[in-house]
């Protein structure tokens, strides 16, 4: 596999003047379509211009970290549009895990380098050349754009690619559109869905941030008119917290006759200050209830006009909209990092800190050991107990795997069922490194009566363990990932309660 991170394919980059894309929709196609149609528009638009096979458009639902297939071209046409609506699991693809985890650029081609997988892969689906390239919109990963050729390799030309980045541009202002249009028609019974789960998009989902845009637009909206903007947000507990502009933490806010009537009518309020200012009060309301509020202090000889309130209204609905967005991410990223059961860390963080990892341990050419542990025996075990007592096991294990780290340094996941890991920096994967970790796991867990306070005796228990390092076995983030699943499947087909360290070499 060939990745060439090229961010301004995904749209980070403006385009230099005098290379815009040779194919056009014009402001009527735009207008006369619903984003749907448009979508499969451009998609035909890009495979025509460029002489591709296939183009497709897939967009990325990151609360069930899916990829779903939204528009699709072929020059057969009696397989255009037949993947439209698939959906795909990152987890059964590491390329698709890494352009959304990474927002890399992806090509592949039958003349590169490839592994026998990766060849397998473009063999499969009957092409010679394939690019994969992440949709971005600021931080957030929207979705994929696949371009494709099964008639020969195709290296894009610098043109070509010129292009293809508008096309980019244009699929994820599309994608952007059809979500803010089925968002709408489903309001009042959804809260705003997300689309990024890798780690990389959190600074982008700030109360600060979205307070600091409301500010900027209701300048732009008012102006000519100085005024003084207060953004503020409603806490869990009831009590308003002013957001300083540039961050810093909320400040306490108190609210006053005005405030609390615009809050309880869900509506503008204004009035004129004793200080012959105007003061306007926009609640920020999203499903039913107020998150917040802006506030605007102007200095007018005259009352807001209702073509002004009208316009911050919008702007508070948006704003609104994004204090949403930060609350229910926050709330997402709380239940998807750590695992309910075992306080572990999940297998979607583990993914996102192995790449981290191993691109660090390549820059400052360290190495990085990887431990995957599964408990013997869990699908009988599964079968056997009651989730109670299943789940007081697991938790028990997990206390045993973590109590085997070094403390701020090593890291434990749970990743699915009975099976863990465990990932080492700086850590060789020999029996005097990771190994010796592994068999001191090993041996707690096999001399251990596993206890729960309100359950009592558990019982004893093993674990098979596989060990891997970077770059010793592995090149990147999933082949060291499989190094190790392989290496633990070696130990538990051996009979179980046993370390194997893997021989895969690079």
């Amino acid at each position: 596999m060939t990745s060439r991170p090229d961010k301004s394919a995904s749209g980070h980059d403006g385009e230099a003047a005098g290379s815009a894309p040779s194919f056009h929709l014009g402001f009527g196609a735009v207008s006369a379509r619903d984003p749907e149609e448009l979508l499969h528009v451009v998609v035909a638009s890009v495979g025509e211009v460029l002489d591709l096979s296939t183009v497709d458009v897939w967009s990325f639902a990151s609360d069930a970290d899916t990829l779903c297939c939204r528009a699709f071209w072929s020059r057969d046409p009696s397989t255009a549009g037949g993947m439209v609506g698939a959906v795909v699991a990152l987890d059964q693809s590491h390329d698709l895990r890494r352009l959304v985890l990474t927002a890399e650029v992806v090509e592949r081609h039958a003349d590169d380098d490839l592994t026998a997988a990766e060849a397998a892969a473009l063999k499969q689906r009957g092409l010679l050349s394939r690019v994969d390239v992440p949709l971005l919109s600021g931080a957030e990963v929207l979705g994929i754009v696949s371009v494709a050729d099964a008639r020969r390799v195709r290296h894009l030309t610098e043109e070509e690619r010129t292009q293809l980045r508008g096309l980019c541009r244009l699929a994820a202002v599309v994608l952007r559109t059809t979500d803010l249009y089925e968002r709408e028609r489903e309001r009042g019974r959804h809260l705003v869905e997300l689309l990024e789960s890798r780690r990389g998009m959190v600074a982008g989902y700030r109360m600060e941030g979205a307070a600091d845009r409301a500010r900027s637009e209701v300048r732009r909206l008012l102006s000519g008119i100085s005024c003084e903007i207060d953004v503020v947000q409603m806490q869990d507990h009831g009590s308003l917290g002013l957001v300083p502009p540039g961050g810093g933490g909320l400040r306490p806010w108190e609210a006053d006759a005005l405030v609390r009537q615009a809050v309880e009518l869900q509506q503008p309020e204004q009035e004129r200050t004793v200080h012959g200012r105007t003061r306007l009060v926009v609640p920020l309301m999203a499903d039913g209830r107020a998150l917040g509020l802006l506030q605007i202090t102007a200095h007018l000889p005259r009352r807001f006009r209702d073509n002004e309130i009208e316009m911050v209204r919008l702007l508070a609905d948006q704003t609104a909209v994004a204090f949403a967005t930060v609350r229910a991410y926050r709330a997402l990223e709380s239940r998807s990092a750590t695992d309910s059961v075992t306080g572990l860390y999940s297998r979607w963080y583990y993914y996102e800190r192995l790449y981290a990892e191993v691109a660090r341990g390549r820059r400052y050419k360290q190495q990085l050991s990887v431990i995957v542990a599964e408990l013997d025996g869990y699908e009988q075990l599964a079968a056997e107990l009651d989730e109670a007592r299943r789940n007081a096991v697991l938790a028990g294990v997990a206390r045993a795997l973590k109590g085997s780290l070094r403390d701020r340094v090593d890291v434990a996941f749970r990743l699915a069922g009975g099976r863990f890991a465990l990932l080492l920096p700086n850590t060789p994967g020999i029996e005097a490194g990771a190994g010796l970790v592994a068999e001191r796991v090993r041996a707690t867990l096999e001399d251990a009566r596993l206890r729960d306070d309100d359950l009592g005796a558990l019982g004893r228990y093993t674990v098979s363990l596989g060990v891997a390092e970077f770059p010793r076995h592995a090149e990147d983030a999933d082949d060291l990932a499989a190094a190790a699943e392989e290496a633990v499947r070696q130990a538990g087909a051996a009979g179980g309660n046993r370390v194997v360290l893997s021989v895969a070499t690079v």
